[in-house]
């Protein structure tokens, strides 16, 4: 077990090092560093990062190498979020700090694995006092306001059933608005509009609940915190709204002069952003209507750190996060008006069809949980084509923000629900990807499906029972029912093509007839 390690952040304003020791169901932190960069300005407003820069920061990274082996450390990460996943040379940026580092690689995070190492990270700070993943009684929110980024989840009974993500972060912001800011005699009006129109579809769901408590992190809390009177740094804060407001109402009439000169604990980069972090503040709060809020100080770093090295019930917010993406499939399947009885019913033969061949798919628990996040999202693109629905589902699936869930990950279940269309006598169609990995893996997942989908073609879910093994290379169903059957019979021999082409394996119907 590693015992010693260090985390380099690469961020949008700042590079990090953390060097940690594991203790007893802790990390302690032995040093710390920081260097100011501007990736993110360069990231945001040309698209590219100049290499210039990119030597310079090798540099740091160098002194941050040696600083970690001087306390013998055996493992160093070295990680990289926004700035570095938008910049359009990403690929000659990274080959050129493993190059000058001495082979050192950079792991860029998604956006998806940004947001929920955040939400996990708000929860561990959190959730001691405020029961957050425990409370059943009241809806939630959590919020984190990046450089780049702005993304929400809503919690119900304690589990998040609604998450999106808007490119929306205080740096962003800064850099689009900058040469209206300039000529603007009222910037926070205009700054508010701005963020109303980039976040509509993240209002419409807020206004929707009955949000009792919002938590919110940022870079710039521990700044906050100060300025609305704190004197000590804490894991958390607190804040009264109406305090708040009093706050944003006397900061946004200054200048970043101005503001530099009344609040001296500011710095340059934190003055130039303040009002733009101050008013995703207040649009969270006027769209909640809560009275106090929480703010929690974002330290990628530390969160990153924490849970690589599996530190503080790492398993249970890993489930809490899985939780969280089957419960938003389901809710984006009801937002879309699919069958609710129907993806369930499907779930259940498809969980029974891929146990019975789990020594033929070699596939593991995430796949499974994929599987299941799919029955409930294979037909949203009814809502907007129900003849050509699974073209739809496949968009909708790649382009909505799923908890928890990389962009590979809604790709192979977008093309997934593009393959298991079952029309009438239609020729059955290959499965294509450029990547033979994923290929493979959609195939065998829509193999499965195909057959659950058929198995309830009138959605009336007229199974009663149904046992599934696979006996002399068949995969043998055998199932009781009292209804008329046939339209589930042929739809089943129109779909079993697909799993004799990827598994070898031909399934058989059995069905045992009980009065119903």
């Amino acid at each position: 077990m590693i015992k010693r390690f260090s985390v380099i952040y690469i961020g949008s304003i700042r590079c990090e090092l953390i060097v940690g020791q594991r203790g007893k169901g802790c990390i302690k932190i032995l040093d710390r560093a920081m260097f100011p960069i501007n990736f993110g300005s360069q990231s945001f407003t040309k698209g590219e990062i100049s290499f210039k820069s990119v030597y310079a920061l090798c540099q740091t990274i160098n002194e941050y190498i040696e600083m970690s082996k001087t306390y013998g450390v055996e493992s160093i990460k070295i990680f990289g979020t926004t700035a570095l996943r938008e910049a359009r040379n990403r690929l000659y940026i990274l080959e050129q700090i493993k190059i000058n580092t001495g082979g050192y690689e950079v792991e860029i995070l998604d956006k998806e694995e940004e947001t929920h190492l955040i939400y996990r990270h708000m929860v561990l700070k959190c959730d001691p006092q405020f029961n957050i993943i425990t409370d059943t009684k009241e809806d939630q929110m959590l919020a984190s306001i990046s450089s780049g980024n702005v993304s929400v989840a809503l919690l119900k009974n304690g589990v998040i059933d609604y998450h999106q993500t808007a490119e929306l972060g205080y740096l962003k912001m800064k850099e689009i608005l900058k040469s209206i800011e300039e000529n603007s005699e009222r910037f926070e009006t205009l700054l508010m509009e701005f963020i109303s129109i980039n976040t509509q579809d993240i209002v419409e769901n807020i206004r929707k609940r009955h949000i009792k408590r919002l938590f919110v992190s940022s870079h710039e809390v521990d700044v906050i915190a100060q300025l609305c009177g704190f004197t000590e740094r804490q894991d958390y804060y607190v804040i009264n709204a109406e305090d708040f407001g009093k706050l944003c109402k006397v900061a946004g009439d200054l200048t970043v002069n101005q503001l530099l000169k009344k609040y001296p604990l500011l710095d340059q980069s934190e003055a130039e952003t303040l009002n733009h972090t101050l008013m995703l503040y207040l649009k969270l709060l006027a769209e909640t209507g809560v009275e106090t809020f929480i703010l929690i100080p974002m330290m990628i770093g530390d969160a990153f750190l924490d849970f690589e090295f599996q530190i503080t019930k790492k398993q249970q917010l890993i489930e809490w996060i899985e939780e969280g993406s089957y419960l938003s499939a389901k809710t984006i399947g009801k937002k879309y008006h699919t069958s609710h009885r129907h993806s369930e019913f499907v779930e259940k033969i498809s969980l029974k069809i891929f146990d019975s061949l789990k020594k033929y798919h070699q596939l593991g628990k995430r796949e499974r949980q994929l599987l299941s996040m799919l029955c409930y999202l294979m037909e949203v693109g009814s809502f907007i084509d129900h003849k050509n629905f699974w073209v739809q589902s496949r968009y909708i699936i790649e382009t909505t923000d799923i908890i928890g869930v990389n962009q590979e990950e809604k790709a192979v279940m977008g093309k997934v629900a593009e393959a298991v269309k079952t029309n009438f006598i239609k020729v059955e169609e290959k499965i294509h990807s450029s990547d033979e990995k994923e290929q493979l893996l959609v195939a065998k997942l829509a193999a499965i499906l195909k057959l659950a989908i058929a198995l309830d073609k009138s959605y009336q879910q007229k199974i009663q029972n149904l046992h599934c093994h696979v006996k002399d290379e068949k995969l043998m169903l055998e199932l009781t029912t009292g209804k008329n059957f046939q339209l589930e019979e042929y739809f089943f021999k129109a779909s079993r093509a697909t799993m004799e082409n990827v598994y070898g394996i031909k399934p058989i119907l059995k069905i045992k007839r009980v009065e119903s």
